[in-house]
Protein backbone atom coordinates (compact mmCIF):
# COMPACT_ATOMS: atom_id res chain seq x y z
CA UNK A 1 0.00 0.00 0.00
CA UNK A 2 1.17 3.51 -0.70
CA UNK A 3 -0.02 6.99 0.16
CA UNK A 4 0.17 10.14 -1.87
CA UNK A 5 -1.45 13.57 -1.70
CA UNK A 6 -4.16 13.88 -4.33
CA UNK A 7 -2.52 17.01 -5.70
CA UNK A 8 0.59 15.03 -6.67
CA UNK A 9 -1.25 12.35 -8.65
CA UNK A 10 -0.78 14.06 -11.98
CA UNK A 11 -2.71 12.39 -14.76
CA UNK A 12 -4.84 10.21 -12.48
CA UNK A 13 -8.51 11.04 -12.23
CA UNK A 14 -10.69 9.14 -9.80
CA UNK A 15 -14.30 9.75 -10.87
CA UNK A 16 -16.58 11.35 -8.31
CA UNK A 17 -13.74 12.53 -6.09
CA UNK A 18 -13.32 16.20 -5.16
CA UNK A 19 -9.51 15.97 -5.29
CA UNK A 20 -8.65 16.65 -1.65
CA UNK A 21 -7.11 14.35 0.92
CA UNK A 22 -4.65 11.51 0.91
CA UNK A 23 -5.07 8.72 -1.61
CA UNK A 24 -4.05 5.23 -0.54
CA UNK A 25 -3.38 2.67 -3.25
CA UNK A 26 -4.54 -0.79 -2.11
CA UNK A 27 -3.50 -3.79 -4.15
CA UNK A 28 -3.83 -7.57 -4.27
CA UNK A 29 -7.61 -7.42 -3.80
CA UNK A 30 -9.64 -10.49 -4.75
CA UNK A 31 -11.77 -10.46 -7.93
CA UNK A 32 -14.94 -10.30 -5.80
CA UNK A 33 -13.76 -7.33 -3.68
CA UNK A 34 -16.07 -4.33 -3.56
CA UNK A 35 -16.14 -0.83 -2.11
CA UNK A 36 -17.85 -1.89 1.12
CA UNK A 37 -14.83 -4.00 2.11
CA UNK A 38 -12.54 -0.97 1.80
CA UNK A 39 -14.95 1.24 3.79
CA UNK A 40 -15.04 -1.38 6.57
CA UNK A 41 -11.27 -1.84 6.65
CA UNK A 42 -10.23 1.81 6.59
CA UNK A 43 -13.16 3.46 8.41
CA UNK A 44 -11.94 2.63 11.93
CA UNK A 45 -8.73 4.60 11.30
CA UNK A 46 -10.42 7.93 10.52
CA UNK A 47 -12.46 9.90 8.04
CA UNK A 48 -12.71 8.15 4.67
CA UNK A 49 -14.08 10.41 1.94
CA UNK A 50 -13.97 8.07 -1.04
CA UNK A 51 -13.30 4.47 -2.01
CA UNK A 52 -12.97 3.08 -5.51
CA UNK A 53 -12.39 -0.51 -6.61
CA UNK A 54 -11.06 -0.69 -10.16
CA UNK A 55 -13.06 -3.18 -12.20
CA UNK A 56 -12.61 -4.98 -15.49
CA UNK A 57 -14.93 -3.42 -18.04
CA UNK A 58 -16.10 -6.75 -19.49
CA UNK A 59 -16.49 -8.89 -16.38
CA UNK A 60 -17.13 -6.22 -13.72
CA UNK A 61 -14.69 -8.14 -11.46
CA UNK A 62 -12.11 -6.29 -9.39
CA UNK A 63 -8.81 -5.92 -11.27
CA UNK A 64 -6.92 -6.44 -8.01
CA UNK A 65 -6.55 -2.88 -6.81
CA UNK A 66 -8.40 0.14 -5.56
CA UNK A 67 -8.07 3.53 -3.89
CA UNK A 68 -9.11 4.86 -0.49
CA UNK A 69 -9.05 8.60 0.20
CA UNK A 70 -8.73 9.85 3.77
CA UNK A 71 -8.79 13.48 4.92
CA UNK A 72 -6.07 13.28 7.57
CA UNK A 73 -2.47 12.31 6.78
CA UNK A 74 -1.72 10.82 10.21
CA UNK A 75 -4.86 8.67 10.09
CA UNK A 76 -4.00 7.52 6.57
CA UNK A 77 -0.44 6.67 7.63
CA UNK A 78 -1.76 4.72 10.63
CA UNK A 79 -4.17 2.79 8.37
CA UNK A 80 -1.29 1.88 6.05
CA UNK A 81 0.97 0.82 8.92
CA UNK A 82 -1.80 -1.34 10.37
CA UNK A 83 -3.20 -2.85 7.16
CA UNK A 84 -0.03 -3.34 5.12
CA UNK A 85 0.39 -7.12 5.04
CA UNK A 86 -3.17 -7.67 6.29
CA UNK A 87 -4.66 -10.99 5.15
CA UNK A 88 -7.99 -10.51 3.41
CA UNK A 89 -9.36 -13.94 2.53
CA UNK A 90 -6.51 -15.80 0.86
CA UNK A 91 -4.60 -12.66 -0.16
CA UNK A 92 -2.12 -10.42 1.62
CA UNK A 93 -2.61 -6.70 0.97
Amino acid sequence: MTIDGMTSLAGINIPGHPGTGWCIFVYNLAPDADESILWQMFGPFGAVTNVKVIRDFNTNKCKGFGFVTMTNYDEAAMAIASLNGYRLGDRVL
